[in-house]
């Protein structure tokens, strides 16, 4: 759901979308309105979680074009959707894995890039957006090369009176 927000931003802003976020297994328990023209973006690590399944099912019942982004190729949602995009991020180790989360992040801004450049993103535009999505990477390299600042305020919190933390931003 978290990287689907993200999805979400790139999709308004790249290629003039809208996008509704909803968690699976609230879709499928309301009447979601959905027509045959929207498209349905499963996202699933494993291709076999058992919300978003019924999701896709009850997306395909009402008619709609319905779309995997999942990790595991041959997988329930895969073979359920017919269409769709693997990750290829590797074997499962927990259910909350950040290889497939970090992959979903990149993932869907190519996405929507690609739908942005089938309707109205220039090509310039295009260009500076896919030339950032590759620079994460680096940037993320960066961050990692502050490991002992970032160790430091790790070791303070660790200790602080509060057990919570409230984290604030704007946009990705």
């Amino acid at each position: 759901m978290n990287a689907g927000m993200v999805g979400e931003y790139a999709f308004e802003e790249f290629a003039d979308i809208p996008f509704e976020v909803e968690q699976a297994a609230e879709f499928w328990y309301r009447n979601p309105i959905i027509r045959a023209s929207d498209l349905v973006l499963a996202i699933s690590q494993s291709g076999e979680t058992a919300d978003t399944l019924a999701a896709v099912r009850e997306a395909i019942q009402k008619g709609t074009w319905v779309s995997g982004l999942c990790n595991v190729v041959g997988s329930t949602i895969a073979r359920e959707t017919g269409s769709g995009i693997y990750l290829h991020a590797g074997p499962e180790i927990s259910a909350a894995s950040t290889k497939a989360f970090t992959c979903r992040l990149a993932v869907l801004p190519m996405v929507a890039l690609k739908f942005g450049r089938c309707a109205t993103l220039s090509c310039s535009r295009g260009r500076e957006i896919a030339e950032a999505i590759e620079s994460i990477p680096e940037l993320v390299e960066r961050v990692l090369e502050q490991n002992v600042v970032i160790a430091k305020d790790a070791e303070r919190w660790a200790d602080a009176d509060t057990p919570s933390a409230f984290f604030i931003g704007r946009g990705y």
